[in-house]
């Protein structure tokens, strides 16, 4: 797990990078395997591992704009919590994938399965029903900024606020 991470990444902001990381793993790996065995047994994931360094990039284009959303937010995690989130991860899918949990229609959020599957799926479906005369409806959702609102702040206006009496 540790060995499969992108070189050259940003530090968090304990400032570690993850190539020391690496080091630490190839010198101490039974060290390293009884910390994370000790998390999953335990089902800790560590508090330090949870804290992100927020750096706000601006976007291109919106430099003069005044508004908020001219920034891109990038999240620097620690290595350490990135390893863990990745042992989860393959964990969970194996667990999904050996039991058969993932509808074959599923493609997004899927290894090797994307947008073009889904479309090229959908081809056929068509190829099959309109020499038959049958009608086909496609609903399609592209929900700009759908996820956004989990990451602004809750920004109360003064005729909003309650006071405590």
């Amino acid at each position: 797990m540790v060995l499969s991470t992108r070189k050259n990444k940003a530090p968090d902001e304990d400032g570690i990078p993850s190539e020391f990381f690496k080091s630490v793993v190839e010198i101490l790996p039974r060290y390293m395997t009884t910390i994370y065995n000790g998390c999953l047994r335990k089902g800790i994931f560590p508090q330090r591992w949870k804290k992100a360094l927020l750096i706000p990039i601006t976007r291109p284009g919106k430099t003069e704009s005044e508004e908020a959303a001219k920034f891109r937010p990038i999240n620097l995690l620690d290595t350490g919590g990135k390893v863990l989130e990745m042992i989860l991860i393959n964990r969970i899918n194996y667990y999904v994938y050996s039991r058969r949990h993932m509808n074959e229609n599923q493609f997004g959020f899927r290894p090797q399965k994307s947008t073009i599957d889904a479309a090229m799926e959908f081809k056929e479906i068509v190829k099959e029903i309109l020499p038959a005369g049958d009608v086909i409806g496609l609903v399609c959702l592209d929900v700009e900024g759908a996820f956004d609102a989990a990451f602004r702040p809750a920004i109360l206006k003064k005729s909003d606020r309650r006071r405590k009496t």
